[in-house]
C-alpha cells in the first residue's frame, strides 16, 4: 500500500503491517491506525445530536458551506481528483442511507460532493467526535458520533430516523474502519441497512476507486475516482431481519460489480467473510 495521505512514514509502515495482518486473518473491519484518545469527546447521555440553538444552528450553515467549498479542492490534492460518477442515480431521491467505503481522511468531503444538492448527515466513530474548534466545526458540518452509551446510541437512531424521514441522506461506512487508500471492497456490517428498514428508504452504494496515476514520477501512486451505484431498496415482501441481510448483500456486490467494471477483474477469488454486527 503507497502514497497514503497524511500520514508520518512510521505511521504509514505501521499501518501497511497492520492491514496485512488483518487481511491475512479475514479481520477485514479491525481498526488498523493509532487512535488520539485524549483529543476525544465523550458521547454522553445527553449529547444533542440535532440541535435547537440559533446560534448553533448558524454555525452548522457556515460549517456546511466552507465543507462544501473545501470539498473539491481538498479531495484533488488529499486523493488526487474530485471526478464523480453516476450522480444521475440520485435523481428524485429523498431521505437514503449512502455507503461508501472508508479509505481516506476526506472521503467524506467526496461523498459530500458526490451528492450536493442533498443535505448530508455523516455517522462517525466515537474518538472522531473531537475536542475543540475543530470538533465543533465537524459537528456543525453534520457528523453524528457513534457511542458504547446505550442511551446515546438509542438518541442517535431516533435523530436519524428523524433526519431520513426529511428527506436527508445519511452516510455510514459499512467496513466501520478506515484503511488509508485499501483498493478493494471490503464485507459490511449490519448498522447502515438497519436505518434503512427502519424509514423504508433506500440504500445507495457508492465505491472510491484508486487507480494508477499516469504520468512521469507518478509510479506506484494512485488517484481516486467516486462511483454512485443505483438505489436499492427493501423488498416489502420480507422480515426486517431478511431485509437487513438483502440490503447488506445487494450493496456490497454492487461495489464489487463497480469494482471489476472498472479494473476487470473480480476483488475477490472467493467471497469473503460477511460480519454480522
Amino acid at each position: 500500500m503507497k502514497d497514503i495521505a497524511g500520514a508520518t512514514k512510521e505511521v504509514r509502515n505501521l499501518v501497511q503491517e497492520n492491514i496485512k495482518s488483518a487481511v491475512a486473518e479475514k479481520r477485514y473491519n479491525d481498526d488498523v491506525q493509532p487512535v488520539d484518545w485524549e483529543n476525544m469527546q465523550k458521547v454522553t447521555p445527553d449529547f444533542v445530536f440535532l440541535t435547537k440553538n440559533p446560534i448553533k444552528i448558524l454555525g452548522g450553515f457556515l460549517a456546511r458551506g466552507l465543507a462544501m467549498f473545501v470539498s473539491p479542492i481538498l479531495c484533488k490534492v488529499g486523493i488526487g481528483t474530485a471526478k464523480v460518477h453516476g450522480r444521475e442515480n440520485l435523481k428524485g431521491l429523498k431521505g437514503a442511507v449512502i455507503t461508501c467505503n472508508h479509505v481516506h481522511i476526506f472521503d467524506n468531503l467526496f461523498v459530500r460532493w458526490g451528492t450536493r444538492g442533498h443535505k448530508l448527515y455523516i455517522t462517525v466513530a466515537e474518538f472522531n467526535n473531537m475536542k475543540g474548534p475543530l470538533g465543533a466545526l465537524l459537528r456543525g458540518a453534520g457528523c453524528l458520533p457513534f457511542s458504547d452509551c446505550f442511551t446515546a446510541m438509542k438518541n442517535m437512531s431516533k435523530a436519524i430516523d428523524k433526519l431520513i424521514q426529511k428527506g436527508r441522506f445519511v452516510l455510514y461506512y459499512p467496513e466501520k474502519a478506515m484503511w488509508p487508500r485499501y483498493e478493494k471492497p471490503r464485507p459490511y456490517i449490519n448498522g447502515a441497512f438497519h436505518a434503512c428498514v427502519n424509514n423504508n428508504v433506500p440504500v445507495v452504494p457508492t465505491f472510491i476507486a484508486f487507480k494508477p496515476k499516469a504520468g512521469k514520477g507518478n509510479e506506484g501512486k494512485t488517484a481516486g475516482e467516486y462511483y454512485i451505484m443505483k438505489p436499492i431498496f427493501p423488498k416489502p415482501e420480507l422480515s426486517k431481519k431478511a431485509n437487513v441481510e438483502y440490503l447488506k448483500n445487494a450493496a456490497f456486490e454492487s461495489v464489487c460489480q463497480c469494482y471489476k467494471e472498472v479494473f476487470g477483474e473480480d476483488p475477490y477469488n472467493e467471497t469473503p467473510v460477511s460480519v454480522n454486527l
